[in-house]
């Protein structure tokens, strides 16, 4: 980052929000975040201060209510990803071990470093096949 972005990122930064219509102000993008929210081009996302006012106290049992159960789905699909992502890692850590059990790869400790055996090993193929033509071809002018 050049020296004019990193300062214009500090003059941003001690710039607090400030909400017009409630006179709300912080510098904690948290914060603002949560009073503004992420987007900024629709009715629906209006500051809180314009919509939490208008609710009665029901409503605001229920928007609270609606916002913990879509955060607990959130935690139940984390906690889901995790255990999948968990899973896949002792799959992964398994497959070292099957590697190594094969004499030729038991220097490998991944894939890249099978292909990489593997390409090593078309190279050298490669080159003792031309190795071989040119052999057979000095054999072949030298009997003439």
């Amino acid at each position: 980052m050049s020296d004019e972005t990193e300062k214009m990122d500090a003059i941003l930064a001690a710039i607090p929000w400030r909400c017009f219509h409630c006179d709300f102000i912080t510098n904690d993008p948290a914060e603002a975040l949560a009073h503004f929210g992420d987007r900024d081009d629709g009715e629906e996302f209006k500051p809180i201060c314009k919509w939490w006012d208008r609710l009665n106290e029901d409503e605001r049992k229920e928007t609270l209510q609606d916002t913990i159960r879509e955060l607990n789905k959130g935690a139940d699909e984390n906690m889901r990803l995790l255990t999948h992502i968990e899973g896949l890692e002792h799959q992964v850590g398994s497959v070292e071990s099957d590697i190594q059990g094969y004499k030729p790869f038991k220097g490998c400790r991944s894939i890249y470093d099978i292909f990489c055996l593997y390409d090593s090993m078309e190279g050298r193929a490669l080159a003792a096949e031309e190795r071989l033509k040119s052999l057979e071809k000095e054999e072949s002018c030298s009997q003439k």
